[in-house]
């Protein structure tokens, strides 16, 4: 739900430590961040949640970015999307990239950057 008009931003990576880095600075900047820790876990607050805005990652257990992706997709959901994985991680022209899937971020995500890209897909 948005508060205060806030636009709301979804978080998703395995790792606590960047779900924190990035909500920090996403928080920094006057939004509001909502976050999880895999694709599955994120699919349900998108179904259930006003997000103007997906942080994905790519590498996780249980449903993976190109996944989450192709589900959020399929659900009908239209938001902004910004991939950021290790350059290992992410391969052009597979599964959530030829999607449509907007941005792709390399790890580690210069806060700058991350927060210009936010300000220019909202």
């Amino acid at each position: 739900m948005k508060q205060n008009g806030k636009k709301k931003i979804l978080v998703v990576d395995d790792s606590e430590m960047v779900r924190n880095f990035h909500s920090y600075i996403i928080k920094m900047f006057g939004y509001q961040v909502g976050t999880a820790e895999n694709g599955a876990v994120a699919l349900e607050k998108l179904l259930a949640g006003d997000y103007q805005l997906l942080v994905t990652d790519i590498n996780m257990p249980k449903m993976d970015g190109y996944e989450l992706i192709r589900n959020v997709q399929e659900q009908g959901i239209h938001i902004p999307i910004i991939i950021v994985s290790t350059e290992e991680e992410y391969k052009p022209g597979c599964a959530g990239a030829e999607l449509g899937s907007g941005i792709h971020m390399v790890k580690p995500t210069d806060p700058g950057k991350l927060v210009a890209t936010i300000k220019m897909l909202l």
